[in-house]
């Protein structure tokens, strides 16, 4: 029988049909969207390894008048009478939805995906935040338009009112509301048109005010402004969507202790709702004699911003608030196996001699950010950093350079770090001048110390053999079919990854890394279906990347250009930065550069700033433990059982399964296996 995704039993104790509400839980990689088909009812089994989130959706379905005072509740979960599994290890994130007005490919869609994950109660701080209890309506919130240029988002032409929502839907249909500024001005004297899907043709103007006017199928729309003249400008747009019914998600990470007892762990998550008698959903969880380690084997290189991501939260961070958002981040981004890196913000101060040579080194701030990091101490669940990147040392000699790398070189030996240790030569030469830079910088930090990997992202180019030691390639270059002996003649095509077998053989190393390539760069769209970090991608495209990185491609480190590039964008005359909650539209790429979302304590709850997390990074965690799954078994001789097995699911960079159950399955198969070889060589 086909594997499905619904969660054994659960149908039976969730609300009855006639009810405001109904609820039902989900498993495997899939993005539930607030007006979207849901897959058939089945059942389905969660098999999971120690010290692994394993993970599950409850979905609640709001019709009629709605679902107020929503809450959902989980855990503990027992194995009794063996062991048990803390209420404590249970986090609950309430998904929030992003509006997407410009689909990042024909594969994309406009309307509400869901990405921020808002906590019941933070990992960071253990500080209660705005997840629960919520109400659900069966009208979206409404979402200002922005315009688009070149792939990136303009706000300079956009009045700062906004536009509320309100009343009971009746209609039948899943409908979008458009509402327009056609006078400009503040509440009274500027003046709106509407229009829907359904009916395109605009209503007459209609006056822009604190009362609400009457839509259709029984919502109204109210105003809200701060009485300027630039609270409304002519062409203002506000999309809102109602439906006869509407969706929220809700995501369940529970930890698996590393000490738990293999076998079945019940529980139940509970929902409750105004007005409505509590449902008890029943969740079982088998866990496997499987462990895996706190560090993930697959190396990963995410970049970031230590100075730029508080710019997120504060209008003028102080250092202090710079160390502590920055590790913050650092240490949500390896809760889901993933290593920050960043070129400066922190970097050593430096004095030099006349000779070039240092003089002396203030390292008190780098190691005081860094070391817990690195270290292990005071990061989840004794997780580490897996990769550490040279600073980029801008503006100084070549003398000063190369004493500099030195000086950084034999610190990180002293404090046990150097086997980390890389320097991020340059980032996608493509120019008679990007390739003298790379070259210059290369020989430097050779001479320096040529042990340092130096890492370009660039395909193999014979020109750079012993200047470049780590080729990374983007996905599109590595992934693409080889080319025919027609095409290597004249020069055309990627090499494919036969092609850096003998650079490895040298001592090279070989990463990869995606791009806006992926979906297109605000260009044209490519056809192949190329795995992708964005908002507006199936969840699958969000995880593949973990087993094609070990299977077929097997590359040794995953690399990406920024994780909180909304936070510190500078737009420059297009206007005022977009916040990172109304949009994340970079490069043509919904999401493009940017996992997190500032939680500021004035928007989430809470008294300290946070980072919150997106659906997409647990995707991502999800792909490194598909990753380590299949690495250990190649390492206990099982290599063929997990080409077999890749090959069934991911066959190639464009030709990967979409399915969630397939994705279920497949991690089944893997961890059972691993079960059966004996116990866990992962700690």
């Amino acid at each position: 029988m086909r594997r499905i995704l619904i969660i054994a039993g659960l149908l039976a104790g969730a609300w009855p049909v006639h009810a405001r509400c109904t609820a039902f839980l989900l498993a495997g990689p899939l993005k539930v969207r607030p007006y979207a088909a849901l897959p058939q009812a089945g059942s389905a089994r969660l098999v999971c390894a120690r010290n692994e989130y394993c993970s599950f959706q409850v979905v609640v379905t709001a019709e009629g008048e709605g679902c107020r005072g929503l809450k959902v509740e989980a855990g503990p979960f027992s194995n009794a009478p063996r062991d048990s599994i803390p209420a404590r290890n249970v986090t609950l994130y309430r998904q929030a939805f992003m509006h997407v007005f410009y689909p990042s490919s024909p594969r994309g869609a406009t309307g509400e995906w869901p990405d921020p994950l808002i906590p019941d109660v933070d990992l960071e701080y253990g500080e209660p935040r705005r997840a629960f209890p919520v109400d659900l309506s069966l009208v979206s919130p409404a979402y200002k338009k922005y315009a688009e240029s070149q792939g990136r988002a303009v706000t300079r032409d956009r009045g700062d009112g906004v536009a509320i929502p309100r009343g009971l839907y009746t209609g039948a249909a899943v409908t979008r509301y458009v509402v327009q500024i056609v006078r400009p001005g503040p509440i009274g004297q500027a003046s709106f048109r509407w229009w829907t899907d359904a009916a395109p043709a605009k209503s007459p103007e209609l006056p822009v005010s604190r009362q609400a006017a009457a839509l259709s199928q029984g919502l109204r729309i109210a105003f809200h402004g701060m009485g300027t003249p630039r609270d409304f400008l002519p062409g203002d747009e506000f999309w809102f969507y109602a439906g006869p019914q509407r969706r929220q998600p809700v995501w369940v990470d529970v930890l698996i202790p590393a000490s738990a007892s293999p076998g079945v762990f019940r529980g139940h998550v509970r929902v409750t709702a105004a007005g409505q008698s509590p449902v008890s959903l029943p969740v079982e969880m088998e866990v496997l004699p499987v462990t895996l380690p706190a560090t993930p084997t697959l190396v990963t290189a995410f970049g970031f911003t230590w100075t730029g991501v508080a710019r997120g939260h504060y209008a003028a961070p102080t250092d202090a608030q710079v160390t502590e958002l920055g590790q913050a981040y650092a240490r949500a981004a390896l809760r889901h196996g993933i290593t920050l890196i960043s070129g400066n913000g922190l970097a050593p101060r430096y004095e030099f001699h006349a000779d070039g040579s240092v003089k002396s080194a203030d390292y008190s701030r780098y190691d005081a950010a860094v070391a817990p990091l690195l270290d292990a101490r005071g990061a989840p669940g004794g997780a580490r950093w897996t990769s550490l990147r040279l600073p980029q040392f801008p503006n100084l000699s070549e003398r000063q350079f190369v004493s500099a790398v030195r000086h950084f070189a034999a610190h990180a030996r002293q404090r046990g770090w150097y086997d980390r240790l890389f320097d991020y030569t340059f980032d996608e030469p493509n120019s008679p001048r990007d390739f003298a830079a790379l070259e210059q910088r290369a020989r430097l930090v050779r001479e320096a110390d040529p042990d340092i990997p130096r890492l370009a992202t660039t395909q193999l180019n014979a020109d750079w053999l012993g200047l470049v030691t780590r080729w990374c390639p983007v996905v599109n270059s590595l992934g693409s079919a080889p080319p025919g002996w027609l095409d290597r003649l004249r020069g055309r095509g990627f090499p494919g990854r036969y092609a850096y077998a003998a650079r490895l053989k040298a001592g090279d190393s070989l990463w990869w890394y995606q791009s806006c390539l992926s979906h297109g760069c605000a260009g044209r769209a490519p056809p192949e279906n190329w795995p992708s970090y964005v908002i507006d991608s199936t969840a699958v495209a969000n995880r593949v990347i973990g087993i094609l990185s070990v299977v077929p491609y097997r590359v040794s480190g995953m690399l990406y250009w920024d994780t909180v590039f909304s936070h510190h964008y500078d737009p420059g005359s297009r206007g005022p930065r977009l916040d990172p909650w109304e949009g994340q539209l970079h490069f043509g790429g919904n999401g493009e550069g940017s996992f997190f979302y500032p939680g500021r304590p004035e928007q989430i709850g809470g008294k300290r700033h946070f980072p919150v997390e997106s659906l997409r990074l647990k995707m991502i965690r999800d792909s490194l433990v598909d990753a380590e799954l299949a690495l250990q078994l190649e390492r206990l001789g099982d290599a063929a059982f997990v080409r077999e097995e890749a090959g069934r699911i991911a066959a190639g960079a464009t030709t990967w399964s979409d399915h969630p159950q397939a994705w279920l399955a497949f991690r089944e198969r893997l961890a059972r296996r691993l079960a059966q070889r004996g116990p866990s060589p992962l700690l």
